[in-house]
């Protein structure tokens, strides 16, 4: 019931609320009624489809102005949206559960996008990778309860440090992301350090249920267009970096560009 009710409200507006008037009010879209229409119907299908995917509504303004940011941009100037609805929609729709991060279907998404917009301004943008060092050993240790309350702890942390321009990512279990747009690999090093030491400290500082743990942090950084021109080799120069991180001691910051092209076996 709660499901036709919405679609009611959303497919078909009250007398006097045409889709043209609430387009216009919505998302400041000055079209005729016959394209208001068209694009009211795909709107609605498109708050079906979020339905599906999430197991909840997420409301129609959320839904349309994901639909015009994401799916058919030629609608809309981004810049008339404003940020924090831009925010609202991102998070609702596209958000990890647990830590409050983005998912890894929007990381993919956010790549892609900051890579082609780097070859167009011809800018510089950074992919970090972040490692949380032997946390396999805390969940072992303590539970699954504790591992979760670091991941969320983690999260809260990243959200302290980031630009609002940038992406915080959860990519898989204890593996996270931020995307650093117009961040030379130097800026990006800074970005890393200094999260990386507030993360060593805050657990120094604070008990997680009760326990005090040595929580520390790997990262590796890779930037584009230096390290990689498409997103998905940008990735792999990134976990490249990740992993010399991981295996020189951890709890360390490595950039791709300083470990050289890797090695390539000669045919025989």
């Amino acid at each position: 019931m709660a499901k036709r009710n919405w679609q009611a409200t959303f497919e078909a507006p009250a007398p006097g609320t045409h889709p043209t008037a609430r387009l216009a009010k919505i998302a400041r879209l000055p079209l005729g009624d016959s394209e208001a229409e068209l694009l009211w119907h795909d709107a609605s299908r498109h708050r079906r489809e979020l339905l599906r995917r999430l197991g909840r509504d997420v409301g129609q303004r959320v839904a349309l102005l994901d639909y015009l940011t994401n799916i058919h941009p030629q609608h809309g100037d981004v810049a008339i949206i404003d940020a924090a609805a831009l925010g609202a929609i991102e998070r609702l729709v596209m958000s990890d559960a647990l830590t409050g991060l983005y998912d890894r279907g929007y990381f993919e998404h956010a790549l892609k996008r900051e890579v082609e917009r780097c070859h167009r301004a011809g800018t510089s943008s950074s992919l970090l990778l972040l490692d949380l060092d032997e946390f396999r050993e805390v969940n072992d240790a303590y539970g699954s309860r504790v591992g979760d309350r670091v991941l969320r702890s983690v999260g809260d942390l990243i959200r302290k440090h980031v630009r609002a321009a940038d992406v915080p990512c959860r990519v898989r279990g204890d593996e996270l992301a931020i995307i650093l747009p117009d961040a030379p690999q130097l800026d990006a090093r800074v970005v890393a350090e200094r999260f990386r030491e507030e993360v060593e400290s805050w657990f120094e500082a604070n008990a997680v249920c009760g326990h005090f743990l040595e929580v520390t942090v790997s990262g590796g950084i890779a930037t584009a267009p230096l390290d990689a021109t498409g997103p998905e080799h940008l990735f792999v120069q990134a976990e490249r970096a990740l992993c010399h991180a991981k295996r020189a001691g951890a709890n360390r910051i490595v950039i791709a560009a300083d470990l050289g092209e890797p090695h390539t076996p000669a045919a025989a």
